[in-house]
């Protein structure tokens, strides 16, 4: 009967994929530990890396034919999306958010997830470990980083703002310059998270630190095509599997290098290697 019902077409009929509006935090001015910046119109050039489940839609791969034929990429090369951008003016935190500040935020708020499956799930006994109050909060979902934002009177930072921030208005590939440099960022010689202000020589063109590894970072880029939810993560991590290119990207990153995260529940979607930090509309 099963059988009888089976559809075998291999047809890859098209879905239209649509963004989740940003929420609305204004600000007058930006407060000390964020930065203010634009306005600004740039020219967007993501890299990410060529796999089955496309980038910003799902339709690059085709099942039988391969990833876009008319581009010349392959399954786990590196490919280009290139796009005009204009920014308001807005303000980004300087940090991710630390664990001090979540456990802060726990305490006034009393948030809660409605699914609590791997939530802060490298604290002990509802506390950060003592020694890392000031790393990256991460095991934390999207919306469980929104519900921090939103307390916080803030939102998560866009993809373009994020990049912007990260690689400034001479387009750097990293945010201290063209050339990755040892000992400016946490590229996993610590085998954990460091310090959110560790490493001041390894700052954007804004002064923002861990742009590049520590922790991949969400943005407010969750997207669906009625099927499946995903959204994009920025900045690379301390953790890089080694061995194969299936692999979920690791290590750091420049700072247009993105990666889709599809989004299937809480208790997958928190892990070790993925942070925030916050953004708000200036005024």
């Amino acid at each position: 009967a099963l059988d009888a019902r089976a559809v075998f077409s291999t047809r890859f009929p098209p879905r239209q994929v649509s963004l989740r509006p940003r929420p609305l935090a204004r600000r007058a001015t930006a407060p000390d530990d964020m930065v203010g910046i634009g306005p600004v119109a740039y020219e967007m050039v993501v890299e990410y890396r060529v796999r089955e489940t496309g980038f910003y839609t799902g339709q690059e791969y085709v099942p039988g034919r391969g990833y876009r034929p008319d581009s010349g990429a392959r399954m786990f090369q590196i490919d280009r999306v290139t796009r005009k951008v204009s920014l308001s003016r807005y303000a980004i935190d300087l940090t991710p958010v630390t664990n001090s500040q979540y456990a802060e935020f726990l305490k006034r708020s009393g948030y809660e997830p409605r699914q609590p499956e791997n939530f802060l799930k490298h604290w002990r006994n509802g506390a950060p470990v003592p020694g890392t109050e000031d790393h990256p909060v991460v095991y934390v979902d999207l919306d469980d980083a929104r519900a921090y934002a939103a307390w916080a009177g803030k939102r998560l930072p866009t993809e373009e703002e994020w990049q912007y921030a990260a690689q400034g208005p001479n387009a750097f590939r990293y945010p201290w310059g063209h050339a990755i440099r040892p000992a400016v960022c946490n590229a996993g010689e610590t085998g954990g998270t460091t310090p959110v202000r560790a490493f001041p020589d390894g700052r954007s063109p804004f002064g923002c630190y861990d742009m590049c590894g520590n922790t991949w970072e969400w943005t407010e880029s969750e997207r669906s095509d009625g099927r499946t939810r995903f959204a994009i993560i920025r900045g690379g991590s301390y953790y890089e599997a080694k061995g194969s290119y299936w692999y979920m990207d690791g290590g750091p990153h420049p700072t247009n290098f993105a990666a889709k995260v599809l989004l299937t529940w809480p208790g997958l979607d928190r892990c070790a290697t993925i942070g925030f930090r916050c953004a708000a509309e200036l005024a």
